[in-house]
């Protein structure tokens, strides 16, 4: 009876997780689950820009039920460069590891979203009342070459529910050099701890031949 328990479990979180990243993959919710609301109509402008150029997603939430339902505006992307597989094994939080994807697109972690592009939602913040629609607007303007696969996400407050749009594919054509974002929040606070490392490594091996010179004499 354990024995069988046990597997149920572990089928569950295997499907749950599974789940997951379809919902992530294509922008759909769970088969089991009728949802709160819904993307309509989403349409990309360009799929293809260059660095500094913009592009816009425009599309409509439809509620699905009567009660209000407050959220942001977002994007939640995938990002491909040249970058080298050290480089995403430290921006993945060494989470590449466990998936052997560290040669393969990085999922940037939203409040990175800033690093390669620079975005502005309208609305920034919505209340989308029970059982009607609004249009929404975002714009986006590339920092960074390489590859992206965007997907909008209106980060609604339902913990038990998330539907994101379909997604889309943008190649940024251009510099991949590092921006600003990286460069402060991510480069040199690694470069710091680096640092900080060394020295720490150092000054421990210094004290450890200091004490094995005091119990010689």
């Amino acid at each position: 009876m354990k024995t069988r328990l046990l597997i149920i479990i572990v089928f569950f979180v295997i499907f749950a997780g599974y789940a997951k990243l379809e919902v992530y993959g294509h922008g759909t919710g769970p088969k089991f689950s009728t949802g709160f609301y819904r993307i309509e109509d989403e349409a990309f402008s360009k799929t293809t820009v260059s660095v500094g150029e913009s592009f816009f997603i425009n599309g409509t939430l439809v509620s699905l039920v009567e009660k209000n339902i407050q959220g942001k505006m977002d994007v939640r992307f995938d990002y491909a460069s040249n970058e080298s597989w050290f480089v995403n094994l430290l921006k993945s939080n060494f989470l590449c590891l466990a998936q052997d994807m560290c040669a393969k697109p990085i999922y940037v972690v939203p409040n990175q979203n800033h690093w390669y592009m620079d975005i502005t939602s309208k609305p920034d913040t919505y209340v989308l009342e029970g059982n009607n629609i609004f249009s929404y607007s975002i714009k986006m303007t590339s920092l960074k070459g390489g590859t992206y696969h965007i997907h909008t996400d209106p980060n609604a407050d339902i913990s038990s529910f998330r539907h994101i749009g379909p997604g889309q594919t943008i190649i940024v054509e251009g510099s991949q050099d590092i921006t600003e974002g990286e460069l402060f929040e991510f480069y040199i606070p690694y470069a710091i701890g680096f640092v900080l490392m060394i020295i720490g490594l150092v000054l421990g091996v210094v004290f450890m031949y200091r004490r094995k010179q005091r119990k010689i004499k």
